[in-house]
């Protein structure tokens, strides 16, 4: 049965100039109570199976996992659910795969990738809880073509973001990316690592480790200069981890094209 609040966000919807109903955010702003959904297209190499998890080529996993990489994994739109309660944004739920609808939830449909993703980052700067914030950030990251680290390097710069280390991990994956000649934050190293390559990665573990932040200088030389991508992306996933504007100094950088990929 369609719930008295389905039908009067509906009534909100339909009494929205014709303007304002093609903007997302305005119509998600005019459901008082009750959850909502809408859907943009993932980017390649996305899947799940539209209810538990989420896997973006074989190295990045969202969910629950717990049957392992043999479960089905479909491609599909991304999609998000809202919920909202007295005009607030209280719960945030993403899938990929197969979309489900139910019985009650307000259909929102399917949005540009571009802004699907724009709401979802502007949702994560501007709300200061984790419970939504924090989550806002990874299914902004799946739209297909998107790009996200001006706004990760906005919420990195607020020393009171609550979700700093989110946009860390991301930018030191944008970066690494980078400096590989892509823009896709999903990319990473493959292949059998050789017993040298092991040895290095685990110098650069080591340095991480150092007391007192000393470890920083030299993970960001390793990631300016090193000729082997494998090792630049484990210095600038620990630079990710450290929190140091030092860090984010660097990401800027590479980001930014004033770091030119070392040559091999």
């Amino acid at each position: 049965m369609i719930t008295s609040k389905a039908i009067a966000a509906a009534l909100l919807l339909a009494a929205l100039p014709l303007g304002a109903q093609a903007n997302l955010a305005d119509r998600i702003a005019a459901i008082e109570d009750g959850e909502m959904q809408f859907e943009f297209a993932a980017r390649e190499g996305a899947c799940g199976d539209g209810v538990s998890y989420i896997r973006v080529h074989d190295d990045v996993m969202n969910g629950d996992w717990s049957g392992g990489r043999e479960l089905p994994c479909i491609a599909g739109p991304v999609r998000v659910v809202l919920r909202k309660e007295r005009g607030e944004i209280v719960a945030l739920h993403d899938y990929v795969g197969p979309v489900r609808t139910v019985v009650g939830r307000t259909e929102l449909g399917e949005v540009s990738p571009a802004e699907g993703s724009a709401f979802l980052l502007a949702l994560a700067e501007r709300e200061s809880g984790d419970r939504v914030a924090g989550r806002a950030i990874f299914p902004a990251m799946l739209g297909r073509g998107v790009v996200a680290w001006p706004a990760l390097m906005r919420m990195a710069r607020n020393r009171g973001a609550s979700k700093k280390n989110d946009a860390m991990f991301w930018l030191s994956r944008y970066a690494a990316a980078k400096l590989r000649g892509s823009d896709d934050p999903f990319t990473a190293e493959r292949g059998d690592r050789s017993d040298e390559e092991e040895v290095k990665e685990h110098a650069v573990f080591a340095l991480s480790q150092l007391r007192g932040r000393e470890g920083i200088d030299p993970l960001v030389d390793v990631a300016r200069t090193n000729r082997d991508p494998g090792v630049r992306a484990k210095a600038l996933f620990w630079l990710g981890q450290s929190g140091d504007p030092r860090a984010l100094d660097l990401f800027d950088q590479i980001l930014n094209g004033r770091v030119p990929p070392p040559r091999g």
